[in-house]
Protein backbone atom coordinates (compact mmCIF):
# COMPACT_ATOMS: atom_id res chain seq x y z
CA UNK A 1 0.00 0.00 0.00
CA UNK A 2 1.10 3.14 -0.91
CA UNK A 3 -0.41 6.70 0.44
CA UNK A 4 -0.06 10.25 -1.39
CA UNK A 5 -1.13 13.46 0.19
CA UNK A 6 -1.00 16.92 -0.51
CA UNK A 7 -0.07 18.28 3.18
CA UNK A 8 3.09 19.54 5.21
CA UNK A 9 6.00 16.94 5.05
CA UNK A 10 7.47 15.17 3.86
CA UNK A 11 8.48 14.21 7.92
CA UNK A 12 5.65 13.35 10.70
CA UNK A 13 4.64 17.34 11.65
CA UNK A 14 2.41 18.77 15.05
CA UNK A 15 1.06 21.65 15.65
CA UNK A 16 4.45 23.36 17.71
CA UNK A 17 6.60 21.06 15.56
CA UNK A 18 6.21 22.04 11.98
CA UNK A 19 8.76 24.58 10.86
CA UNK A 20 10.62 22.61 8.85
CA UNK A 21 7.47 21.21 6.93
CA UNK A 22 6.26 22.43 4.16
CA UNK A 23 3.08 22.39 2.13
CA UNK A 24 3.33 19.88 -1.08
CA UNK A 25 2.22 16.70 -2.41
CA UNK A 26 4.30 13.33 -1.25
CA UNK A 27 4.27 9.75 -1.87
CA UNK A 28 5.62 7.33 0.83
CA UNK A 29 4.49 3.15 1.59
CA UNK A 30 2.24 3.07 4.20
CA UNK A 31 3.95 2.48 7.29
CA UNK A 32 4.12 -1.73 8.40
CA UNK A 33 5.27 -0.97 12.08
CA UNK A 34 5.83 2.04 14.70
CA UNK A 35 9.81 1.75 14.88
CA UNK A 36 10.66 5.26 14.79
CA UNK A 37 10.47 5.20 19.42
CA UNK A 38 11.46 2.67 21.81
CA UNK A 39 8.01 3.02 23.52
CA UNK A 40 5.21 2.72 21.37
CA UNK A 41 3.14 6.16 20.91
CA UNK A 42 1.15 8.20 18.43
CA UNK A 43 3.25 8.91 15.74
CA UNK A 44 3.55 9.83 11.74
CA UNK A 45 1.46 12.94 11.78
CA UNK A 46 0.92 15.48 9.04
CA UNK A 47 -0.61 18.41 9.58
CA UNK A 48 -2.35 21.14 7.03
CA UNK A 49 -3.91 17.77 4.89
CA UNK A 50 -5.71 19.16 1.55
CA UNK A 51 -6.35 15.61 -0.08
CA UNK A 52 -4.81 11.66 0.32
CA UNK A 53 -4.51 9.07 -1.81
CA UNK A 54 -4.59 5.48 -0.35
CA UNK A 55 -3.82 2.71 -3.50
CA UNK A 56 -2.21 -0.81 -3.72
CA UNK A 57 0.95 -0.47 -5.22
CA UNK A 58 2.72 -2.73 -7.57
CA UNK A 59 6.13 -4.71 -7.25
CA UNK A 60 7.69 -2.63 -9.83
CA UNK A 61 6.21 1.07 -7.97
CA UNK A 62 8.08 -0.44 -4.69
CA UNK A 63 11.18 -0.85 -6.31
CA UNK A 64 13.86 1.45 -5.13
CA UNK A 65 11.48 2.89 -2.54
CA UNK A 66 12.39 4.33 1.10
CA UNK A 67 10.43 4.51 3.98
CA UNK A 68 10.83 8.28 3.60
CA UNK A 69 8.37 10.79 1.96
CA UNK A 70 9.41 11.90 -1.09
CA UNK A 71 8.26 14.76 -3.30
CA UNK A 72 5.44 14.22 -6.23
CA UNK A 73 6.40 16.36 -9.29
CA UNK A 74 2.73 16.13 -10.47
CA UNK A 75 -0.11 18.38 -12.00
CA UNK A 76 -3.29 17.59 -10.82
CA UNK A 77 -4.98 14.72 -8.75
CA UNK A 78 -6.33 13.20 -11.56
CA UNK A 79 -2.85 12.16 -12.80
CA UNK A 80 -1.32 11.29 -9.42
CA UNK A 81 -4.44 8.20 -9.41
CA UNK A 82 -4.45 7.54 -13.22
CA UNK A 83 -4.05 3.62 -13.47
CA UNK A 84 -4.59 2.94 -10.09
CA UNK A 85 -7.40 1.44 -7.17
CA UNK A 86 -7.41 3.12 -4.21
CA UNK A 87 -9.64 5.15 -2.22
CA UNK A 88 -9.34 9.56 -2.12
CA UNK A 89 -10.02 11.08 0.92
CA UNK A 90 -11.01 14.80 0.30
CA UNK A 91 -11.68 16.86 3.85
CA UNK A 92 -13.71 19.87 3.85
CA UNK A 93 -11.29 21.77 5.68
CA UNK A 94 -7.68 21.56 6.95
CA UNK A 95 -7.02 18.33 9.00
CA UNK A 96 -4.51 16.51 10.37
CA UNK A 97 -4.15 12.54 9.70
CA UNK A 98 -1.68 9.96 10.59
CA UNK A 99 -1.78 6.04 9.42
CA UNK A 100 -1.17 2.70 11.36
CA UNK A 101 -1.21 -1.30 10.68
CA UNK A 102 -1.96 -0.84 14.69
CA UNK A 103 -5.45 0.17 16.70
CA UNK A 104 -4.98 3.19 19.12
CA UNK A 105 -5.47 0.27 21.57
CA UNK A 106 -2.66 -2.06 20.23
CA UNK A 107 -0.39 1.01 20.56
CA UNK A 108 -1.49 1.94 23.87
CA UNK A 109 -0.77 -1.50 25.71
CA UNK A 110 2.62 -2.16 23.70
CA UNK A 111 5.35 -1.47 26.26
CA UNK A 112 7.73 -1.61 23.57
CA UNK A 113 8.17 -1.86 19.67
CA UNK A 114 8.97 -5.27 19.94
CA UNK A 115 5.11 -6.11 21.04
CA UNK A 116 3.83 -4.75 18.05
CA UNK A 117 3.66 -7.33 15.33
CA UNK A 118 2.26 -6.38 12.22
CA UNK A 119 -0.92 -7.96 11.29
CA UNK A 120 -1.27 -10.46 8.27
CA UNK A 121 -3.48 -9.04 6.35
CA UNK A 122 -4.27 -5.64 4.40
CA UNK A 123 -5.73 -3.25 7.03
CA UNK A 124 -4.66 0.13 7.34
CA UNK A 125 -5.96 2.87 10.22
CA UNK A 126 -6.33 5.80 8.46
CA UNK A 127 -6.85 8.85 11.38
CA UNK A 128 -8.37 12.19 10.56
CA UNK A 129 -8.28 14.74 13.29
CA UNK A 130 -9.02 18.42 13.76
CA UNK A 131 -6.34 18.96 15.50
CA UNK A 132 -3.61 17.46 17.74
CA UNK A 133 -1.98 18.45 21.34
CA UNK A 134 1.37 19.42 20.23
CA UNK A 135 4.49 17.73 21.72
CA UNK A 136 5.46 17.07 25.51
CA UNK A 137 3.88 15.83 28.20
CA UNK A 138 5.49 17.17 31.25
CA UNK A 139 6.64 13.36 32.51
CA UNK A 140 10.13 14.05 31.11
CA UNK A 141 10.45 17.81 29.97
CA UNK A 142 8.68 20.46 29.63
CA UNK A 143 4.37 20.76 29.19
CA UNK A 144 3.25 21.80 25.44
CA UNK A 145 2.76 25.11 25.74
CA UNK A 146 -0.76 26.57 26.24
CA UNK A 147 -1.50 27.31 22.45
CA UNK A 148 -1.09 24.16 21.31
CA UNK A 149 -3.14 22.32 23.63
CA UNK A 150 -6.47 20.64 22.66
CA UNK A 151 -9.22 21.62 25.26
CA UNK A 152 -12.32 19.71 25.77
CA UNK A 153 -15.43 21.07 23.45
CA UNK A 154 -17.64 20.29 19.96
CA UNK A 155 -15.57 19.95 16.98
CA UNK A 156 -16.56 19.07 13.67
CA UNK A 157 -14.85 17.44 10.74
CA UNK A 158 -16.33 16.70 7.14
CA UNK A 159 -14.88 14.47 4.85
CA UNK A 160 -15.59 12.94 1.13
CA UNK A 161 -14.30 9.33 0.37
CA UNK A 162 -14.49 8.87 -3.32
CA UNK A 163 -13.17 5.10 -4.94
CA UNK A 164 -11.05 5.47 -7.26
CA UNK A 165 -10.17 2.73 -9.98
CA UNK A 166 -13.29 0.26 -8.92
CA UNK A 167 -15.23 -0.46 -12.07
Amino acid sequence: EKLVFFANGPHENYSDRRYSAHAGVYEVDTPSSLDTYVVPQEQGNRTELRWLFLYQSSSSDNAGRSKEATEVEEDSIANLVANKTGILILPEDLVEFTTSRFTDAEVFAARHVNDLIPPNNDEYYVRLDVAQRGLGTGSCGPQTLEKYTIHGGTYRIAFWLKPVGYD
